[in-house]
């Protein structure tokens, strides 16, 4: 390559690097959908809500939530190459009888990748806790076990039920990937709701 046009290359690179790294990862996703179908797959990726269990307090429940998460090699790459990556938990609290809602909370935790130190940050959104790991699978391993607080107010006694749902929030990608993102099944993690039993006593 002469030397003028390796100049330049390197002038567009170092200029532009962040929104090269953004438009790789759309022609990962691109790329990704356009091969969802030709056959199908089993998936090794995705999130899922395991066991909870509900100890009633004072104007709150202390859950405690086993999960399973782990990402597509689409979203690790994006991960690598700079992209946030948002989780999400929702909580609601609904009486068993009308289903009406009590109360709901969500949890938010963002993962990023810090190419200098080569480890993975972990930050959770609410409380501003910062954590950093040498490996992403340890990243994943400090959300599968997680203790909640959900604020109730006081409840009448009988019995409720408490949705939970973990899930990737693509709404949260950079602009030009969300929508290849919704049309990707490699960006589908969401565990969906699943319902517990919650009783309060008198």
């Amino acid at each position: 390559m002469p030397y003028y046009a390796n100049l330049h290359r390197q002038f567009i690179t170092r200029r532009y690097e962040p929104w090269c790294n953004i438009r790789v990862c759309v022609m990962l996703l691109l790329i990704g959908s356009l091969m969802t179908g030709c056959g199908q797959q089993v998936l090794d990726y995705g999130f899922a809500i395991k066991d909870v269990s509900i100890i009633p307090g004072y104007q709150t429940l202390n859950i405690h939530l086993t999960q399973d998460l782990a990402l597509s090699e689409q979203a690790r790459e994006a991960l690598e190459h700079g992209v946030t990556l948002t989780i999400r938990l929702d909580l609601e609290l609904r009486n068993d009888n009308d289903i009406v809602r009590v109360t709901r909370a969500a949890r938010r935790f963002e993962i990023r990748y810090l190419p200098l130190s080569e480890r993975f940050q972990l930050s959770t959104v609410e409380s501003g806790d910062l954590q950093a790991f040498p490996r992403l699978r340890h990243v994943l391993a400090a959300i599968n076990e997680l203790n909640v607080q959900l604020p109730t107010g006081a409840l009448p006694p009988g019995g409720y039920e408490l949705r939970t749902r973990v899930w990737l929030d693509k709404s949260r990608l950079p602009t030009p990937m969300q929508l290849p993102a919704w049309f990707s099944s490699q960006w589908q993690h969401d565990s969906e709701w699943s319902v517990w039993p919650v009783k309060i006593g008198v």
